[in-house]
């Protein structure tokens, strides 16, 4: 009896545990991982620079990725997607597709990674797509992908976007190396 309740106990923990409490942006209600960076005496010109090279370092193409562009306002946004992992030791379990916007000013910057949207894709027998990251239930149905199975992804992907989001604040603030004598 006390492995039975110890079993439940156990059961329970782990999908509180995998329950992830996304940051919900106030004014759309959407999951958004967002922040506004200080970064002092560098200007909006050279924010926005090193945001387009973000944008190519981390999708491998801009140009598919960059949606719009406006330098004088220093504005990018992008529609990017990353492999989704998790509900099965760590195999493709479809992908995750969002939008990253960035704003430069001058001595700062705003971006926010949001309408974060799980469709299957990748792994050959994927078969459930999960929808909206925001979604107690997978979109497919508990046929192709349990509540289970769905926690454990948005737990991964958790990880993963704020793995972004911290890259991305990562490569704004480094100082480049600007090397004009090669």
């Amino acid at each position: 009896m006390k492995k039975l309740l110890f079993g439940i106990a156990l059961i329970f923990i782990n999908q509180q545990v995998l329950s992830q409490d996304f940051p919900i942006n106030e004014k759309t209600g959407k999951v958004s991982f967002e922040n506004i960076i200080k970064v002092d005496d560098v200007s909006k010109s050279d924010l926005y620079l090193r945001a387009n090279e973000w944008f190519a370092k981390t999708f491998n193409s801009a140009n598919s990725v960059i949606q719009m562009q406006d330098k004088e306002a220093g504005k990018i946004i992008g529609k990017g997607n990353i492999t989704a992992y998790g509900h099965y030791r760590n195999v493709e379990s479809g992908i995750w597709k969002f939008t990253v916007s960035f704003t430069a000013k001058e001595g700062r910057f705003r971006y926010v990674i949001s309408d974060i949207y799980h469709e299957t894709g990748g792994f050959g027998n994927v078969k459930g797509a999960g929808g909206d990251i925001k979604n107690e239930k997978p979109a497919c149905g508990k046929w192709y992908l349990t509540k289970g199975q769905w926690n454990k992804i948005k737990a991964k992907a958790y990880t993963q976007f704020q793995d972004i989001a911290k890259d991305l604040e990562e490569s704004m603030t480094i100082t480049l190396s600007e090397d004009d004598d090669w």
